[in-house]
């Protein structure tokens, strides 16, 4: 009888599901696999072939939300872990992507991710009941954490118990060629309305087909799935953030510029016109310098260890 795990997608945006997704493609044929999603996320990248995905109510961790209220919600934290239980403890192996408090339940259970939560928190708020929660968990439990190499952000980079791959592409386009147009994507979420100022003030020719990947640069926050999405398609990125957003989304504009994939737009600025005149051959870029079977390798890793 196979061996099952249950893969859990933080709720917030869409890149977690996604990374799963991807990585669980690969382990369907050794093991019975369940994903616990939000439908939102499910619809936006459908299921994996073979794979059960169910629904999860709970809201486990909502930037936009966390925002909005301006307050960390420790109890409502508590209660979608708490939510969790029981489908936690009918797997052998329980994998998150990146919802540390599953430990409480599960201490057994493999990270995946390249920034905690408790950092993104402890930036916006201080003190707070939530970081503390994690960071013990983290200290008591020492789980393992699967890691992009590239992207690694706040205390995740001195954590010692990790394994690191680089970018999880599928498709790889490798080219040369002009940039046309302007692929800009608005926050999947309900974020700062700073992002929306700037997009109306935009004065350059823009596009929202997200499914054209040939002679643009994309202009949008830079989450770790985006920065998937245009190392795999070589494709420009600017990368936008706002001083007030999280810190993980600060740290990875950075990390956009020192990989020479793109470059960072605070969105309080004026769009620099400039840099990006200078930026418009693509040719610069240097996207082949990096590893991009992730997914497979942390797949691989995943079944030779469990």
């Amino acid at each position: 009888m196979k061996k099952s795990i249950g893969f859990f997608a933080c709720s917030n945006g869409f890149g977690h599901y996604k990374r799963i997704s991807e990585i669980a493609s690969y382990l369907k044929k050794d093991f019975d696999i369940t994903i616990y999603a939000g439908s939102f996320q499910i619809n936006k990248f459908g299921t994996v072939g073979n794979v059960d995905t169910l629904v999860q109510q709970s809201k486990n961790i909502r930037w936009d939300e966390i925002l909005k209220n301006s307050n960390v919600n420790y109890n409502q934290y508590i209660q979608g872990i708490d939510e969790f239980k029981d489908d936690l403890m009918r797997h052998d192996y329980v994998i998150s992507d990146n919802i540390v408090g599953i430990l409480k339940h599960r201490p057994d259970a493999i990270i995946i991710g390249s920034f905690f939560w408790k950092d993104v928190l402890s930036y916006q708020f201080g003190d707070n009941k939530i970081s503390d929660l994690d960071n013990n968990l983290l200290i008591t439990h020492n789980p393992l954490i699967i890691t992009n190499k590239y992207a690694e952000t706040g205390t995740v980079k001195s954590y010692n118990n990790k394994v690191q791959f680089g970018f999880g592409c599928n498709n790889l386009k490798y080219k040369e060629s002009k940039i046309d147009e302007v692929l800009t994507l608005k926050p999947s979420l309900d974020y700062l309305s700073s992002y929306t100022d700037f997009f109306k003030n935009l004065n350059i020719n823009t596009t929202d087909n997200f499914n054209k990947t040939e002679n643009i640069a994309l202009m949008c926050r830079p989450g770790l799935g985006i920065i998937t999405h245009c190392i795999e398609n070589n494709i420009p990125l600017i990368a936008l953030y706002d001083k007030e957003d999280s810190i993980e989304i600060i740290e990875l504009a950075q990390i956009v510029e020192n990989l020479n994939i793109g470059f960072k737009q605070d969105v309080r600025n004026e769009f620099n016109i400039n840099k990006f005149s200078l930026y418009k051959d693509n040719s610069i870029y240097k996207y082949n310098q990096y590893e991009k079977d992730g997914y497979k390798n942390t797949a691989s890793y995943l079944k030779k260890m469990l």
